[in-house]
């Protein structure tokens, strides 16, 4: 059997930043995540055989090796692509490196398990809202050029979890299926 799956860090809302989110929900175009389930994806998995999932619960232990928790800052926005139509809203995290670490680990890791690297570089972020109508993507831009220099607050980031996600009409809908302390 398999699932839809991907490994992340939870970042709990943070007051600042669920304003923020409630004013790209009013904004037409744009699709805003649940707050209560932001988090910065370090792999995204895909389609997973459930029979797999003992072996990436040890590649996610041996990624975290070594890394004590640590704080992120949530500060600034923009959008992906950089230049052209816009399709995601983001913030950005500083403090951020040692996600860096456990997504290279993650990779190199995964991939005898027959998950392909990703091609473009880890971007530590969390994903704010996404465009659904392409006309909104210039209103997108400015929006997040708004608080390109936002403070949103910090967080404590002490888990690294497998998430599975199943897809609704309404919004994805994730539940943890395995979770690794940092160390």
């Amino acid at each position: 059997m398999t699932l839809r799956a991907f490994i992340a860090v939870d970042l709990a809302p943070l007051p600042a930043l669920e304003g923020f989110i409630r004013s790209l929900a009013q904004t037409g175009g744009l699709k805003a995540v649940d707050s209560s389930s932001l988090h910065v994806t370090l792999k995204f998995l895909g389609d997973t055989e459930e029979a797999l999932l003992p072996r990436i619960g040890e590649v996610m232990r041996a990624a975290v090796s070594g890394i004590p928790p640590f704080q992120v800052e949530v500060i600034g926005s923009g959008v992906f692509p950089p230049k052209g139509g816009a399709r995601v809203v983001w913030a950005g995290l500083k403090g951020a490196e040692p996600m860096t670490v456990v997504a290279s680990r993650l990779e190199k890791g995964l991939e005898p398990l027959g998950f392909e690297p990703e091609a473009r570089q880890f971007k530590p972020h969390l994903t704010l809202a996404r465009v659904k109508d392409p006309a909104a993507g210039e209103v997108a831009r400015r929006v997040a050029d708004s608080q390109a220099q936002g403070q949103f607050g910090s967080k404590l980031v002490s888990e690294l979890y497998l998430k599975k996600s199943v897809l609704r009409p309404q919004g994805p809908e994730y539940s943890t299926l395995i979770s690794v302390p940092f160390v």
